[in-house]
């Protein structure tokens, strides 16, 4: 879901190692040394900036606060991170991952530099990328500049599983940020029911998330009565009937997300749109394909229009990132694997308003668990 991003991030950003501890991070750095060893490459080059940064965050453990961060793993020697901050605030920067040579964005002569005067001087080095499809072009200008032609970048994403299984430790995590966006979500449903307006009631459920200490905060609202959603646009009078909105939160680097809607009256769109997302989530099971459960999540609806704010899909999955691919569209034969957490969304909209309902599931050898659900707020 695009929502605005912002400007400054103020949650608990640090490393957790009783949650992830350091097995974690050896397990997942094996991982590229194999695909160094099977492409001949002398080390991986890692990106990931303040929007999107789930290659640098599973491998590193760093979200980075604000622009950008690059880790250099090498095949030989320890891994180095560069974190585009000042001096000053590397000490704190190094709170969040395993690395220990943790050095300034800036210093790039002192960060890559010294390790490629370690390199064989008789060809350029092979060097694979994990991000580099996010990095804006001035930073992959300067890194080309720096680096000159003794090395040759190789994109080293579609050589790796497009679906990992998460593991427990990651689940339990992934199930925090799920309990955290519950409750700012309850925060939101209970101010406009209070009595505030719309944005302001979006405002009540992101100050609760805050107050949790969630590393990132997106908001979406409905000023139309639930037909359409919008960011933050400070229009403290409108208050539609019903309330829909939208809210993700991050925690330990995991997203979590739901769709909101509360109104004065029952309403026949919200009813579809909560037996839309019972279907699907019936319909939903390891193996089963995504077509299956959009299928499944239509009939419910009935002739009743999907919401054009899910983009013809009712759900894909999430972690790390908001999309990490597997959407339930009508033609997906995408299948539901273990190990996996999904967010389900299902909306109902007409001429008179909207109405969305959601859910995040864990897929795991026991069934399919609940994490939370945007008719308990």
């Amino acid at each position: 879901m695009r929502t605005v991003q912002p400007a400054i991030m103020i949650g608990s950003y640090g490393w957790d190692e009783d949650r992830l501890p350091r097995d974690e991070f050896q397990l997942r750095t094996a991982e590229l040394h194999r695909l160094m060893d099977a492409n001949g490459w002398q080390a991986m080059l890692i990106h990931g900036d303040a929007r999107e940064h789930r290659a640098l965050a599973y491998y590193t453990n760093f979200v980075p606060r604000l622009r950008w961060a690059m880790a250099l793993v090498p095949r030989t020697g320890e891994p180095r991170l560069l974190v585009s901050m000042s001096a000053r605030d590397v000490p704190w920067m190094k709170l969040m991952t395993f690395i220990a040579d943790v050095r300034t964005g800036w210093d790039w002569a002192g960060g890559f530099e010294s390790w490629l005067a370690t390199l064989p001087p008789d060809g350029p080095a092979r060097i694979g990328t994990l991000g580099f499809d996010e990095i804006a072009a001035t930073l992959h200008g300067a890194v080309e500049r720096s680096l000159g032609n003794r090395f040759t970048l190789h994109d080293a994403q579609k050589l790796l599983p497009t679906e990992r299984p998460l593991r427990p430790r990651e689940i339990s995590l992934m199930s925090d940020a799920a309990a955290m966006v519950q409750e700012a979500a309850g925060a939101m449903a209970a101010a406009w029911r209070g009595g505030a307006g719309a944005e302001a009631a979006s405002l009540a459920g992101e100050r609760a998330a805050r107050a949790m200490a969630a590393q990132d905060v997106r908001t979406l609202v409905s000023l139309d009565g639930g037909r359409s959603l919008v960011p933050f646009q400070a229009n403290f009078s409108a208050r539609p009937d019903p309330f829909v909105g939208y809210l993700a939160v991050k925690q330990a680097g995991f997203w979590a997300e739901l769709f909101v809607t509360a109104a004065t009256r029952p309403g026949a769109l919200h009813e579809r749109a909560l037996a839309g997302l019972a279907a699907a989530h019936a319909a939903f099971a390891p193996g089963v394909e995504g077509g299956a459960v959009f299928a499944a999540s239509c009939a419910a609806l009935g002739t009743t229009a999907l919401h054009p704010v899910l983009g013809q899909s009712v759900g894909r999955r999430v972690g790390l990132s908001l999309d990490e691919g597997g959407a339930l569209t009508r033609d997906s034969r995408h299948k539901i694997a273990l190990g996996s957490v999904y967010a389900l969304h299902v909306g109902a909209v007409e001429a008179g308003g909207g109405a969305l309902a959601s859910a995040m599931v864990a897929v795991g050898p026991r069934g399919v668990r609940v994490l939370c659900r945007s008719d308990d707020v």
